[in-house]
Order: structure tokens, then C-alpha cells, then sequence
């Protein structure tokens, strides 16, 4: 009983991360990742499900939403696993059992850092350089990533997916103050995300990305997915809150993983 209701708030509490209208097939321009193309990329999993995407910045610390794990059912580190440099959600990679979650202390922050049990194997991803401002500006372009719902089924994907995204105006989301900013897919198309993709990560990288998605240079997390009154969900015009990474969010996260 307790696992099939640890289950259930799982998916109840995914209501909050990254949901919104469904006027749009969100994943319409989304492309599948191949193996070992982001190895740092990493699913949060509880009880059979994989509610939250993350990143891998350091051996044992992956980096993902507060939100994912906010309901008391689920605030117990025992009770989850992190699969790490798998594009399947439901295999392969390393499996990590977490230690420890460490939140932001601003409730208006969501950003956290799961503490693995065990270092991964699988190279991490770099934090954006604190003083780096060229990803936050109007314009700058990026990728994300996840297991997102793709829209039409309502049901999140089993392989990862990516897309491009844009840097926009703050007045496209709820951006403008504790590190929040927003960003969606070109063109004003909306999001991109939805449902499952809340705690992914921003990457920028300063050459840009190749066709298929490769960073072209050094790849950075520059934010992670808000799911605190994130409702864009791929609604042409409303883009995605985006937590940033770099001034004192990073401090704090740097702080925590040395």
C-alpha cells in the first residue's frame, strides 16, 4: 500500500512541474537523443516512476528541482534512485541510490542537490562560470532535455529527448526576480516542455550546438527547470521559468559540492 501510494503522489505532485495548457504538441520539434550523447544527463526515480529530469555536476551531486521531491511522502532520500548517462528511463546506465537532498533555503528558489550514495562513473556536466552573462541574454541560444509528455498522449517518453531554445523577454514568463528567467523553442513557439521534464537542465555552450543537439564547445548548466507555476506547456507566446545557475545560486551550489 504504501509503495502504490508513494506512486500515486508521484504523479499527483507532477502537477505542479512543468504542466500547463494543451493546445500544443510540445515535443512536435523534439529529437531523440543517441546513447552516450549526454552522459550527464540523469532521471530522478521514485517508486517505479521517473518524475524529474537532472543533471550530473559532479561525481556524487546531481543537480535538479526542489519541487520534485517537496510532498512529505516523498521528502525521504531512501526512498529514490538516480539513473545517470541512460537515454531509456527505465534501463541501462548507472542506477544510484540517493543519500541526502539539500534544498535552497528561498522557498522561491527551486533548485536541489541530490547526494548520490556512490560516485557515478559517467563524466559531469559544468556549472556555469558565476560571472558568465551571455547565456541570460535575450537571444542566447541553448538546448533542453528530458522525458517530458509529449503533448498528444499526455504520457511521459520513454527516451530522452532534446530541443532548441531561446533566451526571451521576462515579460514571457514569471521571470525578472530570484533568478528567474525565461526561455522557449524559436520563433515565440512556446516551451517545449511539459509535464516529467521539470528539474532538467539549460545547457549553453559558447560555440552553440551541432545539428544534432552536440555541443559544439564546452557544454554549461545555465538553469534548471521551475515547476513553481510553470504552465507554459507549449502554448505559443508563453515560455518556460527558468532557475538560473550562475551569481549566488551557483555560489550556493558550489558551496555544497566541493
Amino acid at each position: 500500500m504504501a509503495t502504490v501510494l508513494i506512486g500515486f503522489v508521484a504523479t499527483a505532485c507532477l502537477a505542479s512541474c512543468g504542466v500547463g495548457g494543451e493546445s500544443a504538441d510540445v515535443n512536435s520539434t523534439a529529437t531523440a537523443a543517441a546513447a552516450g550523447q549526454f552522459p550527464w544527463m540523469a532521471s530522478t526515480q521514485v517508486a517505479g516512476r521517473a518524475p524529474c529530469g537532472g543533471a550530473l555536476i559532479a561525481p556524487t551531486w546531481v543537480l535538479t528541482g526542489k519541487h520534485c521531491h517537496s510532498s512529505f511522502l516523498l521528502d525521504d532520500p531512501s526512498r529514490w534512485e538516480v539513473r545517470i548517462n541512460s537515454i531509456d528511463h527505465t534501463q541501462g546506465g548507472e542506477l544510484i541510490p540517493a543519500r541526502a537532498f539539500i534544498d535552497y533555503p528561498d522557498d522561491d528558489v527551486d533548485l536541489s542537490l541530490v547526494e548520490l550514495a556512490s560516485p557515478a562513473i559517467a563524466e559531469p556536466v559544468a556549472l556555469v562560470p558565476e560571472t558568465e552573462i551571455r547565456p541570460y541574454e535575450v537571444g542566447a541560444k541553448a538546448i533542453t532535455l528530458g522525458w517530458g509528455t509529449d503533448g498528444i498522449s499526455k504520457r511521459p517518453t520513454q527516451i530522452l529527448d532534446w530541443q532548441a531554445q531561446v533566451t526571451a523577454n521576462n515579460n514571457t514568463c514569471d521571470g525578472g526576480s530570484n533568478g528567474v528567467f525565461c526561455a522557449g523553442r524559436p520563433g515565440n513557439a512556446g516551451s517545449g516542455t511539459c509535464t516529467f521534464d521539470s528539474g532538467s537542465p539549460l545547457i549553453w555552450a559558447a560555440n552553440g550546438f551541432a545539428a544534432d543537439g552536440t555541443p559544439a564547445s564546452e557544454p554549461f548548466v545555465v538553469a534548471t527547470l521551475r515547476g513553481l507555476f510553470n504552465e507554459s506547456c507549449g502554448v505559443p507566446g508563453e515560455n518556460d521559468d527558468w532557475q538560473a545557475t550562475d551569481g549566488e545560486y551557483g555560489r550556493w551550489i558550489r558551496t555544497h559540492i566541493a
